[in-house]
């Protein structure tokens, strides 16, 4: 009698258990990155009062018998999540995102430093993707912590600088040549140059490639131009220039392009020559330890980028548009896979 009310108390309270889990499934069908649980009932303990036997065939020998065996109730086999993926919902947040597949993002309080090794750090796991800047720049999630991911290696994602014109006056001619964003164009006094010399605009981009193949910061290049003047026959252009930085692959682009050009057989006049000081941007490289997101500095300020615009890409990269319109790469999301996501245990929140 006893046995049997146990028994019953037992199912009870296990079909208990799994109204607790619907319940709370159907609490939270609006909660961001909930995974619905499922329960799964497990038959309790047994008690033999018949052993079972398998019985002899030799002479005198009995038959087998089997085992009987009384239950008592049942108990909690096992809860389980669905880790599948959501329904996608529309945002005007630009740093809201989520993830289409398995993992998680790593989320919590400040970790000084970078770090490579998730399980000691004291982050949690989170599919929740409500991310937005705080007042120090750092990406953070609707939980007030801190988003973990992928620091710009030193020296990498810095932005291209446009092109702005410097002017330097020197005598002989009037003369303007101006290396704007990959175009060399050569004027005299305010005209283009029209020349019947063979290949005259591959000639100047021979000499700028000559530039950097020598990686030198001074080279010199003589030009002839013919009949560019009805009243001059042949003149030598001469070009020097000084590079300040990196010259881009091809070598189209140099900064502070040229600094003098000297023309032969010209009345002397002021010559002013215009040059671009366009710099290339360095492309982004990623760290391959751990840190919180976190708006990085400007060299030219040695203060952080004003990011006007928002972006996550389908790789994680943050990327932001500062108040010059430039582009500027902020961090790489970290994706956490887990073998058995279901031996995590939740905590309030995530």
């Amino acid at each position: 009698m006893v046995r049997s009310m146990i028994a019953g108390v037992a199912g009870l309270k296990t079909h208990q258990s799994k109204l607790d889990v619907i319940g709370n499934n159907i609490a939270n069908v609006n909660t961001w990155g909930f995974k619905s649980s499922s329960f799964n009932f497990q038959d309790s303990m047994y008690s033999t009062s018949i052993n079972g036997s398998a019985g002899s065939v030799l002479g005198g020998g009995a038959g087998g018998r089997n085992a009987s065996q009384v239950g008592y109730g049942v108990t909690t086999g096992s809860i389980s999540s669905e880790f599948g993926t959501g329904a996608p919902a529309p945002s005007s947040n630009p740093l809201d995102c989520m993830i289409d597949g398995t993992g998680f993002f790593l989320v919590g309080n400040m970790v000084n430093g970078s770090f490579t090794n998730v399980a000691d750090s004291g982050l949690n796991l989170s599919r929740v993707g409500i991310f937005r800047v705080d007042g120090n720049g750092y990406l953070v999630d609707d939980q007030r912590s801190y988003v973990y991911g992928y620091a710009l290696v030193d020296g990498t994602g810095i932005p291209e600088k446009p092109a702005k014109a410097s002017e330097y006056t020197i005598n002989n001619a009037q003369v303007t040549v101006t290396n704007q964003n990959g175009k060399t164009t050569i004027n005299i006094a305010g005209q283009p140059v029209e020349t019947t010399s063979t290949g005259f605009v591959d000639q100047v981009k021979d000499w700028i490639k000559e530039v950097t193949k020598n990686g030198s910061y001074f080279a010199d290049f003589n030009i002839s131009l013919e009949n560019y003047d009805e009243n001059a026959g042949t003149a030598n252009f001469k070009i020097t220039a000084k590079k300040a930085g990196d010259t881009s692959a091809n070598g189209s682009n140099i900064d502070n392009t040229v600094l003098q050009a000297n023309w032969g057989n010209t009345s002397t006049k002021t010559q002013t020559v215009i040059g671009s000081n366009r710099v290339p941007g360095v492309a982004a490289e990623y760290s391959d330890e751990l840190s919180a997101i976190q708006i990085p500095i400007d060299p030219d300020t040695g203060d952080q980028y004003e990011i006007q615009s928002y972006k996550i890409n389908e790789d994680g990269t943050v990327m932001g548009v500062d108040n010059q319109g430039r582009t500027i790469a902020i961090g790489q999301l970290a994706l956490i896979t887990v073998e058995n996501p279901n031996g995590l245990e939740k905590t309030s929140g995530y």
